[in-house]
Parts: C-alpha cells; sequence; structure tokens
C-alpha cells in the first residue's frame, strides 16, 4: 500500500451558487420595494474569530461558515397576486454580522413557468430567475453569494401552480469576511474575498499570457458550501464531445457536491485588475473517479457550460515525457484567474508510489486556493495538476511547488480510481488536443507523401502489385486499431469505399498505411494518427482515393512518420511545417533526409523502399531466436508441412500477393533473411523510429 501524500498547502475557499438563470427578473426589479419581514431566520451562530493567516505562507484559509436553518417558502413565506393573476411568495433569510449570503436548498422542485429570485436586502443585485431546468437531479440546488447580511427569496408561480411547488432552505453560507469593498470608483465591486492573493502573480490578461487565451478558458474556480473551495479545470475526453469532466485535488473534494458551485471566466479584463465578473456558474457535479494517494477527483458537472461561457475542454499528454516548460493558470486565495510560467524542464520525483513533477516558478507563484490548478506543458496540453508547494513573493525561487503526474492518475485498479475509462475508455490514447466546442471548423492540415513498400514494389514497373486489392482482400476499414495501435486525439476507425477500391490501374490501392504527426520537439510524443491508402504508383491518399491526407490538428510543424502492419517504419528526420496546402514529401528518393539516415529504408534498384519482414509488429525483423518473425510465416502455412500456402488478408503476406509462403518462389521467408544481411541468421534488422 502507497503511504499518504503530504499537501504543504490545500486550497480551499468560500460557496457559491447558481446554474444558469432562465431569464426574468423579480417583480417591480428597479423600483424601491416596501420591507419583507422574515418569519422564519438564520440561526444566531457566534460568529468565529477573523483570521487572515491566508496571507501567510502555505497556510489554508476559509473566509465563510456553513449554518443549518430549515425555511420552508410554500408555508412560511408572505404570498400575494401579481397583475397577471400569478402568485408571488417572499422570504427573508437574515444572518446577522455577515459582508454576503449564500442559500442551499435541501428541496427544490418547481413546475414549469415558476421562477425564483434572490435579492440583497438593498435590491441593488438579484440572481435568477431559476426554475426547472435549475433542478439538480438530487433535488436540491444552491445560489449564488450576494452582499449583505440578508437576502429575499421572491418566487413567481404561474396561476393554478403552487401545489406543485416544493422551496426548503437548509442552509446558507454566513461570510464573514467583506467581499464586496468598495472600488476605487466607488462602484461595488463583484466577487472579491476582500484580500488579494500576492502582489508577485500575473494576471491572465497580461500581455505574458497573450498565448494563453484559450487554453485558460478550461480553468475554473469553484466554491463549496462549507465555506472552502479549489482551482480545477474542464478535461476533453477522446470522444471530443464536451462532456463535462472537470478534474480537481481530491483534498479539495467533499461529498456535498450537489452545493458545489463552478466560476467560469472570474477574471480581471486588465494586467493589474483585482475584480472580474463573476455570473457565469455552474451548480453542482458528481463524482466519477478519485484516489488519495494520487491526489485527484475526477467530477461531472450538472451541466455543459452554454456558448455563452466559451468553455474549452484541456488536451492532455499522458507520456510520460518531461516537458521543455511547464505553466499553470490559477485562482490562488480565490482571487481573479492569474498564470505562473517555469521556463525550466520540471524534475521528477516519486512520493508514496505517485509521480511528482516539481517546478519553479520563474515568474508568478502558486498559494492557498491553487490546489487541483492545471499544469500544462509548452504545447499546452495537461500533464499534470498541482497539489503542493506554495510560495511568497521573497521565497519562490528556493520554495518548489508539486504537480501529481497525468500518468499516475491514469492509471488505477478500477474505473472508481484512476482517469483512463472516463477520458480515454478504449485505453488507446497517449496525446489528445483540446477541444474548443465555440471555434468554426478549422481547415486540416494536409499531408502529401510517396513511399514504396518492398515487399510489393516490382522494379520491372516501377509500380507496386496490386493483388491484394484485385483479389478483394482489401478492408473497407483500416486495420491498426484491431492490431492494437495507439491512436491519439481519438484517431483510427478510417474506412473507405468498394467504388475506391474498384479503381484499377496505377492509382488503384495496395494496402492501408498509418501516417503519424508527431510532436515537433520529441518525435517519440505522437501528437495524430490518420490511416490512409496507398496506390502502386506509391502516392498515400486519403480514404476517398484520391485527396492529400487531412488532419484535424493546428497549423504548426510535426515530425511525419510513416508505418505498415509487416514492415519497418521512417520518419523525417526533421519537423515539417504543415498547413492545409500540402507539399510531396517524397520517402523514395535519397535526397529525403530521413531520421536514421540513410539505413532507415532499403535501396532497390535506386528507389527508396519501407523495409519488409516485420511480420509480427515488434519494430524489428529478425530471423532466429525469440519473439524472430520466421516462424510466424511457418505457423500461418501450418506449423508442419512447409510448402503449404494460405490465402488472405495476412500480416505473413510480407510481399503482398495475396499468399502466405514459407518456400518456394515467391515465398515470403527470403525478405527476412535477406534483410538481415542473408548469411547471418541471428541478425537483427531494427526500425529507425524514435
Amino acid at each position: 500500500m502507497r503511504s499518504s501524500v503530504l499537501v504543504p498547502f490545500v486550497l480551499f475557499a468560500a460557496l457559491v451558487h447558481g446554474q444558469v438563470p432562465q431569464g426574468g427578473a423579480p417583480f417591480h426589479w428597479g423600483q424601491r420595494a416596501r420591507s419583507v419581514v422574515l418569519p422564519t431566520r438564520a440561526p444566531e451562530v457566534p460568529l468565529p474569530v477573523e483570521d487572515r493567516s491566508a496571507e501567510t505562507e502555505g497556510s489554508g484559509f476559509r473566509y465563510g461558515t456553513q449554518r443549518r436553518v430549515q425555511a420552508d417558502l410554500m408555508t412560511g413565506g408572505l404570498w400575494d397576486s401579481l397583475p397577471d393573476g400569478s402568485l408571488r411568495g417572499r422570504i427573508r433569510l437574515e444572518s446577522p454580522g455577515a459582508a454576503m449570503l449564500a442559500v442551499q436548498f435541501d428541496r427544490f422542485d418547481l413546475p414549469a413557468g415558476a421562477l425564483l429570485f434572490l435579492t440583497d436586502a438593498a435590491r441593488s443585485r438579484y440572481l435568477g430567475g431559476f426554475g426547472e431546468a435549475n433542478e439538480l437531479p438530487d433535488g436540491t440546488f444552491a445560489t449564488a453569494l450576494l452582499p449583505g447580511d440578508a437576502v429575499v427569496l421572491e418566487l413567481h408561480v404561474p396561476v393554478g401552480r403552487r401545489a406543485d411547488c416544493a422551496v426548503v432552505v437548509g442552509s446558507v453560507t454566513h461570510a464573514f469576511r467583506d467581499p464586496f469593498a468598495a472600488a476605487g470608483d466607488g462602484a461595488p465591486k463583484d466577487y472579491d474575498p476582500g484580500y488579494q492573493s500576492a502582489a508577485c502573480h500575473v494576471n491572465v490578461a497580461c500581455p505574458a499570457a497573450s498565448d494563453w487565451q484559450t487554453v485558460k478558458r478550461a480553468t475554473a474556480m469553484f466554491l463549496r458550501p462549507d465555506g472552502n473551495g479549489c482551482t480545477g479545470t474542464l478535461v476533453n475526453n477522446t470522444a471530443n464531445n464536451g462532456i463535462p469532466y472537470f478534474l480537481v485535488a481530491n483534498h479539495c473534494y467533499q461529498p456535498n457536491t450537489s452545493g458545489w458551485v463552478f466560476y467560469f471566466n472570474y477574471e480581471s479584463t486588465g494586467c493589474s485588475g483585482s475584480t472580474g465578473s463573476t455570473s457565469q456558474t455552474i451548480t453542482g457535479c458528481t463524482l466519477k473517479a478519485s484516489d488519495h494517494y494520487d491526489d485527484f477527483a475526477l467530477v461531472q458537472l450538472s451541466s455543459a457550460p452554454p456558448a455563452s461561457y466559451q468553455p474549452y475542454y484541456a488536451g492532455w499528454d499522458r507520456s510520460g515525457t518531461t516537458p521543455t516548460r511547464t505553466v499553470t493558470i490559477e485562482h490562488p486565495l480565490n482571487d481573479v484567474k492569474k498564470i505562473a510560467f517555469d521556463d525550466q524542464a520540471p524534475t521528477s520525483y516519486t512520493s508514496g508510489g505517485t509521480g511528482f513533477w516539481r517546478m519553479y516558478w520563474d515568474s508568478g507563484i502558486v498559494q492557498s486556493g491553487s490546489s487541483g490548478s492545471p499544469l500544462y506543458d509548452q504545447n499546452k496540453r495537461l500533464v499534470g495538476h498541482v497539489v503542493t508547494g506554495a510560495q511568497t513573493c521573497t521565497n519562490a525561487a528556493g520554495t518548489p511547488s508539486g504537480a501529481v503526474k497525468l500518468t499516475s492518475s491514469f492509471e488505477g485498479t478500477a474505473p472508481s480510481n484512476r482517469l483512463r475509462d472516463w477520458l480515454d475508455p478504449a485505453n488507446n490514447t497517449t496525446v489528445l488536443n483540446g477541444y474548443d466546442p465555440g471555434a468554426g471548423p478549422a481547415q486540416p492540415v494536409r499531408v502529401k507523401l510517396k513511399l514504396m513498400l518492398e515487399g510489393a514494389y516490382e522494379s520491372s514497373t516501377g509500380l507496386m502489385r496490386g493483388a491484394l486489392r484485385s483479389a478483394g482482400l482489401v478492408p473497407l476499414t483500416e486495420p491498426y486499431t484491431a492490431l492494437g495501435f495507439a491512436m491519439p486525439n481519438g484517431g483510427g476507425g478510417e474506412t473507405t469505399t468498394s467504388t475506391v477500391l474498384a479503381t484499377s490501374g496505377s492509382a488503384s490501392v495496395v494496402d492501408w498505411v498509418r501516417v503519424e504527426l508527431r510532436d515537433k520537439t520529441d518525435g517519440g510524443v505522437l501528437v495524430a494518427v490518420r490511416h490512409a491508402l496507398l496506390l502502386r504508383n506509391g502516392s498515400v491518399v486519403d480514404v476517398d482515393g484520391t485527396s492529400d491526407v487531412a488532419f484535424a490538428v493546428p497549423a504548426d510543424s510535426y515530425h511525419i512518420a510513416v508505418r505498415h502492419r509487416n514492415h519497418l517504419g521512417a520518419m523525417l528526420a526533421t519537423p515539417q511545417a504543415l498547413g492545409s496546402t500540402a507539399t510531396l514529401k517524397d520517402l523514395t528518393v535519397a535526397a529525403t533526409a530521413l531520421y536514421g539516415g540513410s539505413s532507415a529504408t532499403k535501396a532497390v534498384n535506386g528507389v527508396r523502399c519501407l523495409y519488409a519482414g516485420d511480420a509480427n509488429l515488434s519494430g524489428h525483423v529478425k530471423y532466429s531466436g525469440a519473439d524472430n518473425d520466421r516462424d510466424p510465416i511457418l505457423e500461418a502455412v501450418g506449423g508442419q508441412v512447409p510448402t503449404g500456402t494460405v490465402s488472405g488478408y495476412h500480416a505473413e503476406d510480407l510481399n503482398l500477393d495475396g499468399v502466405v509462403r514459407y518456400t518456394g518462389g515467391a515465398n515470403d521467408r527470403d525478405l527476412i533473411l535477406n534483410n538481415i544481411g542473408g548469411t547471418v541468421p541471428s541478425a537483427v534488422l531494427v526500425e529507425a523510429m524514435p
């Protein structure tokens, strides 16, 4: 069993609630209304001594406390009729001395057309209306904070529907700090805990964060009804379908999730600002997976953030490759959104069996409130989440932060304690780009390739044989997913048509190939995959049989690699700038520089070809010894009679003529022997790929 992870700081904060309002306004909003007496109000509870230890190094903090109260609006409210004949019920909740209040409902059930509003006692601000669409699955609801020590609940009910309503208050959050201190111009501030985070933080509106304006939209602050809260991240899944999975630190989790409120885009509009809008909220979530030792919890929001919130679902990289630099986006001390940079590669360490990244911030810091904030690599992909290591502005250079590696959080013993079942159900994706549901359709990146497979190449014609297609053996669906290849960014499953496979001649199909885009700084990291068709003339085309291969990734530079199911793959030596218009990359000519040099492919009468012979997908060609490629051929023909043959679409058919042969003319075994040198059967030919 792994030992407990030490958590030097825990990011906590206060409560807020409120799903997306359904519209409307309190009756006569904008006009002065008479005071409403509350028949039932929150019990008097001694206030805690105000504690400003949150501003000290490494300490947790809270600025509110949850107080239980029972108030039934339907039976204890003040009721009257509105001009349109509908009913209005009002009740006042007061917690003397509070700087702000939020309300949690034990029961919240409204019929169509009924709307609940909450106003501050001065009728300067309101929340709502909230209606049937805001009901949570467990029958509860909660609201955001309003200034002052009293709030008025105002329910509008259509004629004849009062008996169908249930609005029962179960608790309030009493904030004992003043979050609404006046701004410099005398205007009331939006949500502001009354103490700013450290002066050396960097707002996400600053020029240093200009390259992070899309990714920042994945970070949100969430607040719990007990007066605490944390930072977390919307995370993409391989279906790219906007399921609102939200990653947080496990030490921030409590099973009061129906009362959690998630604040999106709570940030300053300027580099030096300290206030921001808190109008974009989602209330409630459900737990999907968590682990104490890996200190993560994955929850699913009660509803997806609407388009007006401009949500972004963060991409991720669980390869474990060390980033060249890291960035976190956070809500320290529940302040407006900040960003911190470590311009060096993080170091790795292990604690209690969990893998961590260690960072020393070069710009910005983390403080209480930052727990769960995303750790991004240089490619803006999530590689972990911050859980330890608060700093002050004076000790940041020597005080590191720690982030649990995404590779650790992905693995576990069951879906309840690992991420992969939720973010990558097929468990075959290592790198996934982010998902921006508000982005228009992007121009695909296109790749134009030419290559030859040694096994099928006929030097007499300069073409590859098309025996598989002629025999009707080429499948309509790519074969690589079934063979267990990794599928980043939800790749795989490409299909072609019978019409495409019916085409004959020099531009007819030979077989499926796998085209890979890899990270421009690390050729060993897969970014995207597209399965394409290889034609007899060497052209690699998309599934329509004619187009250049299209990838749904941003225009950028990528390493390009190509692989085949029984040939050794090859990769261009340097990253290639890719966009919507493709430039031919010809792997058949010696002038095209490949990773591994000239030995990466084989010259056949002056034409460079991918090496044949990898019958078992091992990444090498072996004739003898363990894991060799010769034995699968013998086994395919029966294992006892080497002169036997078998027809079909088989990986052991190294020359792609539709027949597996161990001996005799056009056999597949000799290709292996020839490629390891022909005289030393113990030699091994290794694929030149990172």
